[in-house]
């Protein structure tokens, strides 16, 4: 008889953990959450989260990430995460991952105060902005070459459009036949060269701005050019 309480006694208490587990186990999925982030990168920070059945719109789009809003706040989650939302209209969902957009290379084009002109392009690699850069002075007694690579770090974005960038470069210059620009010794030389630069988005594919940099010489001579570049960026 004894026995058989006990036994009773523990398939109540089994049974009881099993059930509570099992609420648990409903109420936690239950709870899914998606968060939006401070910006158009997981190194964003989340700033607030929304249930799948929260009313989102989009309102700009970044490459892969989307700014979503439900009126009151606002922040951005990937494209390919819309498919969580359960209110999201599944005609704009298909139409924003299926269509044609830019993604992170850049082909730049400038001209510079130093009667210039430069070609180059920017790239990620691990998800640094790292660019390439070729410039020519043809003109005369000054003509010059310099090809240069090195990064690129936004350091401020005023509005979604708006940026403001440093870099920082190494580069390899060129006096042409009868310049001393780079070298009195006429012979190639080593540079460094930093700059400051802001960005506008003018439209899905174009990016208009201006550069500032000072270019200093490797060598005894330490020759250093001050310059103003204007830039048209194409992206691709």
């Amino acid at each position: 008889m004894q026995a058989t309480r006990l036994f009773s006694l523990l398939v109540k208490v089994v049974l009881g953990l099993g059930l509570n587990l099992l609420v648990v186990a409903t109420a936690t999925a239950e709870q899914v959450y998606i968060g939006l982030r401070n910006g158009p990168s997981d190194a964003f920070p989340v700033i607030y989260e929304v249930t799948p059945y929260r009313q989102l719109d989009v309102i700009l789009r970044r490459g892969d990430w989307v700014k979503a809003t439900d009126g009151r706040s606002s922040g951005w989650l990937q494209v390919d995460d819309l498919h969580l939302l359960e209110t999201f209209p599944r005609d704009k969902l298909w139409k924003l991952v299926n269509e044609t957009r830019p993604g992170p290379y850049r082909l730049e084009f400038s001209t510079s105060s130093l009667q210039s002109f430069s070609i180059g392009g920017l790239f990620p690699v691990f998800e640094q902005s790292l660019f390439a850069r070729y410039s020519r002075a043809p003109k005369g007694d000054t003509s010059w070459s310099l090809v240069q690579a090195g990064w690129l770090n936004e350091f401020a974005r005023p509005t979604d459009e708006l940026t403001f960038s440093w870099s920082g470069a190494i580069g390899y210059a060129q006096d042409q036949q009868g310049s001393e620009f780079w070298s009195s010794e006429q012979e190639p030389v080593w540079a460094g060269i930093l700059g400051v630069e802001a960005m506008w988005q003018a439209d899905r594919y174009f990016e208009l701005g201006a550069r500032g940099e000072v270019a200093t010489t490797l060598n005894n001579d330490m020759t250093t050019h001050r310059s103003v570049s204007l830039i048209w960026r194409l992206r691709l």
